[in-house]
């Protein structure tokens, strides 16, 4: 076994992974996408940022939780038109999420935290958690650090449309895993005129309609990435961890069904 202060399922034997079932209670799954980001992020940015938060929680959390290889695609259509995007159906998504789940609790482990760092992957992993909650009796929750750092993010934000390889997202990446920024070349988002009122997640009062990113950007950012800094990113990171950190004592504390 690898000398980390967390345990990676990926890099354990089985026999490893045996041995610390009696102590490992939560696993911890890392969900993003493979999409575009611009000249700002690599095409990995959502799902090795997942990867790297969730090794934070694990390393917090040690040797209560472990992480899982981290599920590299997504719900990424409204990325489409833009080169580099590969997404999944709402049908193939659900399973993939169900089978694992259902491997874990045959593994002997009951709660899981899906560990998310795309957007797009809110709605349908609501649904996924309640399927495994009501289905299979697993307690299944959903984090991402949009929501867990909202008031962190909006705090650096310094664009009216920012959420997507902006000044908030390249500050995070920068932080957590700099080699996927491309930082010379930082760009700022050029950005589409809205059509319609109150369709845009970050409006007020917005409601929830799908719209594809060339309708709302021409070069597939939003905000300005040249404002990014990493202590920015490590504020946010921080705060989102620090919330994960007491909602999992909690989560815990319920027992399977």
């Amino acid at each position: 076994m690898q000398d980390k202060t967390w345990y990676e399922w990926g890099e354990m034997t089985s026999v490893e992974l045996a041995r610390v079932r009696e102590t490992v209670r939560l696993a911890l799954i890392p969900v993003g996408a493979t999409e575009q980001h611009g000249p700002n992020l690599a095409t990995a940015t959502d799902y090795r940022v997942a990867q790297a938060f969730a090794q934070r929680i694990a390393a917090a959390t040690h040797p209560r939780s472990v992480v899982l290889p981290p599920l590299p695609f997504g719900i990424s259509y409204h990325h489409l038109k833009f080169a580099g995007t590969i997404t999944l159906s709402a049908e193939t998504f659900i399973a993939l999420c169900a089978d694992v789940a259902k491997s874990l609790k045959s593994n002997g482990i009951q709660h899981m935290l899906f560990v998310n760092g795309h957007m797009g992957n809110t709605a349908i992993l609501n649904v996924v958690t309640t399927k495994l909650h009501y289905e299979l009796g697993m307690q299944a929750a959903t984090s991402f650090y949009f929501a867990q750092a909202a008031d962190k993010m909006k705090e650096h934000a310094r664009s009216p449309r920012f959420g997507h390889a902006c000044e908030i997202e390249s500050s995070v990446v920068m932080a957590l895993c700099p080699a996927l920024a491309r930082k010379e070349q930082f760009t700022p988002g050029q950005m589409v005129p809205s059509e319609r009122r109150y369709t845009y997640t970050n409006q007020p009062f917005a409601l929830q309609v799908p719209i594809g990113f060339e309708r709302q950007t021409r070069n597939g950012v939003f905000g300005d990435a040249r404002l990014a800094k990493p202590e920015i990113g490590e504020a946010i990171i921080q705060t989102a961890l620090q919330r994960t950190l007491e909602f999992i004592e909690d989560f815990l504390r319920e027992p399977a069904e």
